[in-house]
């Protein structure tokens, strides 16, 4: 499992095979191999078949030890990622055997879900999450959800999809309240853009900025994949670096 302490990463334990006393050096060797080799990162990418998610399965395959499992409604929309490190599962998010089976074994669980039923889904990951044992998990809300957008973009962006906030404020309601180790996501105005670089705000901060760029967003997960405690149980504002205003340049 991912989190220091309780779960790691480190290097198998292994069995050197002993014939009649007698230490076999071919034994020896394929242990001292065996232990130099990293243990397999399990990832569970929930909503696998998004556009933020296809930012966020390259740059995790970057890391050699990461195996991924893609959760998804129909695997055969992602068949062409099917690989020896990356694994589809083909299920519904409304369905808790289907997540409970989808958890199993996984160290880290993301979700980049959205939708009207974002809480109910985020609430149904959660309790197959704490129920198989998993104990690291990553999902997006929303920037806006605590008013804590500078005006006049706050108004703006109200205006504009105001309606959502509620259930994205319960989503991360839901995964504060929860016995995991999380991480909550609040992207604003995404954009295809690729850059990598961002910048955070924690809550209870002024929000900086007015788009998030998917890319940024992939290299944020793999940071955490890479490392487990990095922002661990922080709700996190993430943004451009030079995007503020009154709305996204798009709209201006």
């Amino acid at each position: 499992m991912l989190l220091i302490g309780l779960f790691a990463f480190g290097g198998l334990t292994v069995s050197v095979a002993l014939s009649k006393g007698t230490h076999s050096a071919q034994a020896t060797h394929a242990a001292t191999k065996k232990e130099a080799s990293p243990k397999m990162k399990h990832v569970l990418l929930i909503g696998a078949n998004g556009r933020t998610s296809a930012e966020i399965i390259p740059r995790l395959l970057e890391q050699p030890d990461v195996r991924l499992t893609l959760f998804l409604r129909r695997a055969s929309r992602l068949a062409h990622l099917q690989g020896q490190r990356v694994n589809l599962f083909e299920g519904d998010a409304t369905n808790m055997d289907d997540l409970r089976r989808a958890v199993e074994g996984q160290d880290l669980v993301v979700s980049t879900m959205g939708g009207t039923d974002l809480d109910a889904k985020t609430a149904n990951i959660v309790h197959a999450t704490e129920e198989v044992g998993a104990r690291r998990l990553i999902v997006l809300s929303a920037g806006g959800i605590y008013d804590e957008l500078p005006e006049p973009f706050n108004a703006w962006d109200k205006h504009m999809v105001g309606q959502t906030r509620p259930v994205n404020l319960r989503t991360a309601q839901v995964v504060e309240q929860s016995s995991l180790t999380y991480t909550v996501l609040r992207p604003v105005w995404l954009t295809d853009k690729p850059t990598e670089t961002f910048q955070l705000t924690r809550k209870g901060e002024t929000y900086k900025g007015t788009k998030t760029s998917r890319a940024s967003i992939g290299r944020f997960v793999a940071d955490v994949a890479k490392n487990p405690m990095l922002y661990a149980n922080d709700n996190l504002g993430i943004s451009q670096a030079g995007t503020d205003g009154e709305m996204p340049a798009a709209y201006r």
